[in-house]
């Protein structure tokens, strides 16, 4: 209590207010020291001479260092390589998928058509295969376009927002869905990485993202309808500046997703 009552009845530290008495004592009297214009000077001066040096050394720390500059070249070169060989990679698994059906289709097509047609209907089901037929396109587009300036994070379209979408269009009746060509299945994520978007581990473009389903259209209309889906996508254009637009299609294409990596395996006529 002895503290707290010494720093309300006196705040200032007794050396001050002994300095500040004998100022108000000289000029009193009249004694006190006026600061010449040299004096002044050389505190503009010095005070330059700070705010240069200091300006300086911000603008020093901003430069990119060669060596991080060289590093950053190569990584992004080895980021660009590699992602060649995945793409290169991806594309000679796609053609061994093709093999393997082909031959699987004509090893089944004389000796057990109907496991043949189970497989085909199975496949379209997972995503294996591509599919085609009448659906919607949902297409959800950045605030802004993401054509100006530095992009706003909170207007991006996020992972949130088109998982929202999918489950809608699920619920709705959808067969089968991609997001910019990216086929969905039971195993497929759409998440964030930072500022982009990944759907199956593959980052997306933006700012504009396609979601293409197909199933009945009228249908799948008048699901979403009844859905949260309209009141939300109105909220992300209100509030967010993200624009979206559903337009229904006669014909859609999707791609298959290949073959899904088996995780379990029961022999034909076997007890479970």
């Amino acid at each position: 209590m002895t503290l707290l009552t010494e720093v309300m009845e006196r705040p200032l530290d007794p050396g001050y207010a002994e300095a500040a008495a004998r100022r108000r004592a000289a000029e009193a009297e009249g004694t006190v020291r006026r600061r010449s214009p040299g004096t002044w000077v050389g505190i503009v001066v010095v005070a330059m001479s700070c705010g240069l040096a200091t300006a300086a050394a911000s603008q020093q720390l901003r430069v990119p260092q060669p060596s991080v500059s060289a590093a950053r070249s190569v990584l992004e070169r080895q980021i660009t390589d590699r992602n060649e060989q995945v793409g290169a990679l991806s594309a000679a698994a796609e053609d061994l998928s093709r093999e393997i059906v082909d031959l699987q289709r004509s090893a089944l097509e004389t000796q057990d058509p109907g496991l043949l047609d189970l497989i085909r209907r199975d496949s379209l089901r997972n995503g294996t295969d591509a599919v085609r037929g009448p659906g919607l396109v949902v297409s959800l587009t950045d605030g802004g376009g993401g054509l100006v300036g530095e992009p706003d994070a909170s207007s991006m379209v996020r992972d949130v927002d088109l998982q929202t979408v999918v489950n809608a269009l699920w619920d709705a009746g959808a067969e089968a869905i991609s997001i910019d060509d990216q086929r969905l299945t039971s195993r497929s994520s759409i998440r964030n990485a930072g500022m982009a978007v990944l759907v199956n581990l593959m980052p997306l473009t933006g700012p504009t993202y396609v979601v293409r389903a197909v199933g009945d259209s009228d249908a799948m209309q008048t699901g979403l309808a009844r859905s949260g889906l309209p009141g939300y996508l109105q909220v992300l254009g209100s509030t967010y500046g993200i624009r979206s637009s559903t337009v229904a299609q006669s014909q859609l294409e999707l791609p298959g997703a290949g073959a899904q990596p088996l995780q379990h395996a029961q022999p034909v006529g076997s007890e479970p």
